[in-house]
């Protein structure tokens, strides 16, 4: 038997399943979101784990590609159609301990996940054989997106400096607050806060929004989201940075995040631009494949161990 098949079957033998998953999400495409979800897949799985990519980007399913593999017929439009379960369609890669399951790649009409759909298949991900599994996640604030980044272990958010991929960062924050606040609320207390969240992008307010202030105030909406959040926070990366600036640029969101939305979000790091990396595509071998000592490829190391073995990181002097 193929040494990566076993390695990925019996990783979890004699061993209670305690499956993380992991979800990279992005307010806008084109932001490197399935180049961040294959690398961070990679660099766990060098470090011993075994990993399972899962690709749910509807508007475009190319995690196979950025991994250099042809795509499989079989695909998780088997698992929404009830044809397979999600373990079978797991698919082993060339890498030890990493498999991924193809996105959809052969539909020709248009397609998406209802909220339904999303609560049905979490479960489904956390039973997967693998210690980690990462999902790759359509660019966008859709409800069914916003569910599955709820229920992550950890929860990725993709920006590059861009003024447009910056905005759209912002949005999806505000979205994921508004997603997760609206299942401990009445209906009337949600549309009134909306109506409230409204007025402030209009700029029609006495004073600048602050939900935390607001659910001091309102009444019909009870929850400790924002202390909850606090234990598994929203980890925001700058991809294709290239100078100084760009790094210092997620420190900024931190801090609007915070005082404006009351939302603790974490900064993991910058991911420096480097023409190897869709060069590496070009080709069809991932870039910390064919250059595993470059700085790019210690960013997405110390971003790993920095969430799974801190204590290495503190140990190096």
């Amino acid at each position: 038997m193929d040494q990566a098949v076993l390695d990925f079957k019996t990783s979890r033998e004699n061993k209670e399943q305690d499956t993380k998953l992991w979800v990279v999400a992005s307010g806008k495409g084109g932001v490197g979101k399935t180049f961040v979800s294959t690398s961070l897949g990679i660099t766990l799985s060098k470090l011993g784990h075994s990993v399972a990519i899962v690709d749910l980007d509807l508007s475009g399913s190319n995690v196979h590609t950025v991994l250099g593999l042809s795509p499989s017929h079989m695909n998780i439009r088997h698992y929404f159609e009830g044809a397979k379960t999600l373990q079978e369609l797991v698919i082993p890669t060339p890498f030890p301990h990493l498999s991924y399951v193809q996105g959809f790649w052969d539909s020709w009409t248009p397609t998406d996940f209802s909220y339904t759909q999303i609560q049905n298949l979490i479960p489904e991900l956390k039973k997967l054989r693998a210690d980690y599994v990462i999902v790759d996640m359509g660019a966008g604030a859709l409800e069914a997106h916003l569910e599955l980044f709820k229920a992550a272990d950890e929860k990725f958010l993709i920006t590059t400096p861009e003024p447009t991929s910056i905005e759209k960062t912002y949005r999806f924050i505000e979205s994921f607050v508004c997603h997760s606040l609206k299942a401990n609320a009445t209906p009337d207390a949600y549309g009134s806060m909306i109506s409230t969240l409204r007025n402030h992008r209009q700029r029609t307010l006495a004073k600048p929004f602050s939900f935390r202030s607001y659910l001091k105030d309102a009444s019909g909406i009870h929850c400790d989201f924002f202390e909850a959040l606090s234990s598994t926070p929203v980890r925001l990366i700058v991809n294709s940075s290239r100078n100084q600036a760009n790094e210092e640029l997620g420190f900024s969101m931190k801090s609007v995040c915070n005082k404006y939305y009351d939302l603790g979000i974490d900064y993991a790091g910058s991911i420096d631009y480097d023409n190897a990396v869709w060069q590496s595509v070009r080709v069809r071998e991932h870039v910390l494949v064919a250059q595993p000592f470059t700085p790019l490829a210690g960013q997405f190391l110390a971003t790993c161990k920095q969430l799974i073995a801190p204590e290495e990181l503190r140990a190096v002097v």
